[in-house]
């Protein structure tokens, strides 16, 4: 799991690369990037590395997604209680990064991937009433801030909210950008304040920030292309195997 040397232009290759491939998930999908590199990284660097630099990644590959949408100002007073809680959530699942053990880390992140690709190929008939939604929007953006601080890869806990309000797909695509926005760089200053951040890893991030960017237009230039239901599903196969490497992975160093 430690086999990357961050000064290794072979390694450095490597690096980029997976965030290319996270990037085309993304691009393809709308969301995606830090679930897939997440569950590819630990099986090359250690675990607190992948944190590191996916939270770097994360903001600037969302800037212009929620810029395009256009509704700004909207999405921001009506998603309040969700940022609220993610600013909330963020520095709690932070505290439990540095007391969970790498191990425990992979299973949980292993698990985690799986249930988001369970619910996705099962689709399940998500609503939220109109009263409903703003209590649990709290709710999601407090869980959604833990689970990100721990996994970086809380998409699936923001889509599964978005999908049960039946929001049309600028103010999807606009809000999940928002959201991601706004957790990243809690997550980016709250690892920085842990000492997860160094200069080392701001480096490296600045290479994975233009290889997502590149790997969101090839996959914006795929799903054009492609059936997005056969994508989808060769993506969410692709991410069941990696999830089960890490849980088979964690448990093994236990």
């Amino acid at each position: 799991m430690n086999a990357i040397d961050p000064f290794d232009p072979a390694s450095l290759a490597l690096l980029v690369a997976i965030f290319v491939a996270g990037g085309m998930v993304k691009g393809a999908l709308g969301f995606g990037l830090p679930l897939t590199t997440m569950a590819i990284l630990p099986f090359f660097v250690p675990v607190d590395f992948a944190l590191a630099v996916n939270a770097l990644v994360l903001p600037f590959t969302n800037i212009a997604q929620f810029i395009q949408a256009k509704r700004m100002r909207e999405t921001i007073y009506r998603f309040r209680l969700v940022l609220l809680g993610v600013a909330f959530g963020v520095p709690v699942g932070a505290m439990l990064v540095s007391r969970i053990s790498d191990s425990a880390l992979l299973i949980a992140l292993g698990v985690f991937v799986l249930l988001f690709v369970g619910l996705t190929l099962t689709r399940p008939a998500l609503a939220i009433a109109a009263p409903a939604e703003r209590p649990v929007g709290l709710g999601v953006g407090v869980a959604a801030g833990i689970v990100g601080a721990l996994t970086t890869a809380n998409g699936p806990l923001f889509v599964m909210y978005l999908v049960g309000l039946k929001v049309d797909r600028k103010l999807f695509v606009s809000t999940l950008s928002l959201l991601f926005i706004v957790s990243g760089v809690l997550i980016s200053g709250t690892f920085v304040a842990a000492g997860l951040i160094d200069t080392t890893r701001l480096a490296i991030s600045a290479l994975c920030i233009p290889a997502s960017l590149a790997g969101m237009a090839a996959g914006n230039a795929i799903g054009d292309r492609i059936s997005a239901d056969r994508f989808r599903l060769a993506v969410l196969l692709f991410l069941a195997f990696l999830a089960v490497n890490l849980i088979l992975t964690g448990a093994a160093e236990l």
